[in-house]
């Protein structure tokens, strides 16, 4: 973990965060708690759930990484803190990220009709994949 992500996240230095924070960084999957914990436990054996879930949540608190929630309750994280959106699909739960221009005008819409500034925006579109049709 780099100094500014622990100076981000306010908390002391952690093998456990770091690792967590690297497996989720590292992946495109948008990756469930215990898909997580299993990745973990091949640097770090004895690692709990627990610390899994409570280091995820807290680097989710803090804005390091991002926790979608899907429509069934599952949850899931992203490590990619550039601007995206997501597509969630309903038959497999599977995230892919949307990368598109369309924030700016869809916030410049809203200002235009109703006198609201927004700094930034997160869509999520829910539907069918094409695998999923």
């Amino acid at each position: 973990m780099n100094t500014s992500n622990q100076e981000k996240i306010g908390q002391r230095y952690s093998r456990q965060r770091e690792e967590i924070l690297k497996i989720v960084a590292g992946t495109k999957t948008h990756p469930t708690a215990d898909w997580v914990y299993e990745e973990a436990r091949r640097a770090i054996p004895n690692i709990s759930l627990g610390t899994v879930y409570r280091n995820l949540n807290l680097l989710a608190d803090e804005g390091v990484i991002s926790r979608i929630i899907l429509d069934d309750g599952k949850v899931r994280f992203d490590g990619n803190s550039e601007e995206h959106h997501h597509f969630i699909c309903n038959d497999t739960g599977k995230v892919y990220d949307i990368q598109s221009s369309f924030s700016g005008e869809l916030i410049d819409k809203l200002y235009r009709e109703t006198g609201m500034k927004a700094a930034n925006c997160k869509i999520e579109f829910f539907g069918n994949d094409k695998q999923g049709s």
